[in-house]
């Protein structure tokens, strides 16, 4: 079964299989039961994201069910189907948590209604956790960046500085030990430096072993490639092949360089004495990304102000994330979104066009955006909001009163008030644009890849605020 699939437990063959029946025809995978017993024995076999239970079942009650399946680890939506509807079941089942309760006989259309807008929830809320969790993974990546930073800026001792980032860097790496080599340039040979939870039966060896660094094997790599050098098997590998590891046997280790100038001014090196430590291309990248930051702290303490303004950035995607599961009030959400995108690019103006139809309509603006965004409804070709949706990607423009992808009267308003610079990201949902979100510089400004990343992530917020508050607005434009 796949993760989407509707358990029907009913003893009522007759009902449990039309309702199966309609449900298969709607694209939905079904199974059935017609047994209390039988319902748990399947959601405990798993992937089950909504039961369709019966209050009233031969050998327990509907409602002994439910409650077992909220104790799963994997809980499912619980909607109510029963001929016997009372006040008091329907109170003990709102008090269990369940998404919908239905008396027969319903309609199947009403039926398959309900299971959609719960399936669709479900979908959402799922979404929004591994939001939230990927942000708080991004947060504690920040962090570690954060105190890389205010460690350079509260010591001159290199070497300090240097055991208090190695320290930070296990942590976040997840090795046993961590030790820190700076190049001493006239014997080109890497030297022990610093070093975290290094063994104290070891630490007189460690300190008396530099690394080659013109010898082959791993630094050699480093020099050629510039990427972080690794191993499962130490001890076989051949890149690994110095006395310094023969003496400290292990069974993983991972090497980062710091590269200063485009010269190795030295290496972190990590190791799992006993794991076959395997690392994803994010753990690498991430590692790549530590690794250059730590050489800006060795050359200049200039990463505090930097991951201050990345810690903003990140705070304010989470407090987002958190007002989108909050509310479905898009509008609320969206006009919030433009003025923090303004402020966290640094730029004067900022807004959001949605498509309708053959034209695209301003949603959300800053008060600033005024004579950028002057018309509430453009041709869908228009403007740096056309240029983005015609291309379906990110479009930069260093100076709009001089682009000719701009049309005349935004030519003329950005001429008017001064902007220049403008970049503007689309809006997907399931894939398809949908709109743009906006931002406008007084300066002709090239944004970074950092820039459209940051703003991308905002897109993809406003796009999930949208699509949540979507059936809200269609229940209210039905009244």
């Amino acid at each position: 079964m796949d993760s989407e699939s509707i358990l029907v437990v009913d003893d009522d063959r007759a009902v449990a299989s039309s309702v199966r029946e309609y449900l298969t025809q709607e694209g939905h995978t079904v199974a059935l039961a017609h047994s209390g017993h039988d319902g748990l024995t399947r959601l405990r076999d798993g992937a089950i994201a909504l039961v369709l239970v019966d209050l009233r079942l031969p050998d327990m009650d509907g409602i002994e069910l439910m409650q077992a399946a909220r104790r799963l680890p994997d809980p499912p939506e619980i909607v109510v189907i029963t001929g016997y509807a009372t006040i008091t079941s329907a109170v003990q089942a709102m008090e269990g948590g369940i998404a919908g309760y239905l008396e027969k006989p319903f309609q199947m259309p009403r039926l398959a209604a309900v299971v959609q807008r719960v399936l669709e929830r479900r979908r959402l809320v799922r979404e929004n956790m591994q939001l939230q969790a990927e942000t708080a993974s991004r947060l504690r990546e920040l962090e570690v960046m954060l105190s890389i930073s205010r460690t350079a800026s509260a010591t001159l001792d290199v070497q300090e500085a240097l055991r208090r980032i190695c320290r930070e860097l296990v942590f976040l790496v997840g090795a046993d030990t961590g030790a820190a080599y700076l190049l001493d340039e006239p014997s080109g040979r890497l030297v022990p430096t610093a070093g975290y939870h290094v063994p104290k039966a070891m630490m007189d060896a460690f300190l008396s072993h530099p690394v080659p660094f013109g010898d082959p094997g791993f630094l050699h790599a480093i020099r050629e490639s510039r990427r972080p050098v690794y191993s499962d098997d130490v001890p076989s590998d051949p890149r690994f092949g110095f006395e310094i590891f023969r003496r400290f046997r292990h069974q993983s280790g991972l090497v980062l360089p710091l590269l200063l100038d485009d010269t190795v001014a030295g290496a972190f090196y990590f190791v799992w004495w006993k794991a076959r430590k395997h690392f994803t291309p994010r753990e690498l990248e991430l590692a790549e990304n530590v690794a250059a930051q730590v050489t800006m702290v060795l050359r200049h303490a200039r990463l505090l102000e930097r991951a201050d303004r990345q810690w903003r950035r990140l705070q304010v995607l989470c407090e987002l994330s958190r007002a989108i599961a909050a509310t479905n009030d898009a509008d609320q959400v969206l006009t919030r979104l433009v003025n923090e995108a303004m402020g966290l690019l640094g730029v004067e103006a900022a807004g959001l066009r949605l498509l309708e139809g053959e034209h695209l309509v301003v949603k959300a603006r800053t008060d600033s955006a005024a004579p950028l965004m002057s018309r509430p409804r453009v041709a869908r070709t228009d403007g740096l909001s056309g240029a983005v949706l015609t291309g379906g990607r990110p479009v930069a423009i260093a100076d709009m009163a001089e682009d000719g992808r701009i049309d005349a009267i935004d030519r003329d308003g950005a001429r008017e008030h001064g902007f220049h610079a403008g970049l503007g990201v689309p809006l997907q949902i399931h894939g398809e644009v949908v709109g743009s979100l906006s931002v406008y510089a007084r300066v002709r400004r090239k944004f970074s890849p950092e820039d459209v990343a940051l703003l991308s992530a905002l897109a993809d917020q406003a796009a999930l605020a949208i699509h949540k508050a979507a059936p809200t607005a269609r229940r209210r434009g039905s009244r």
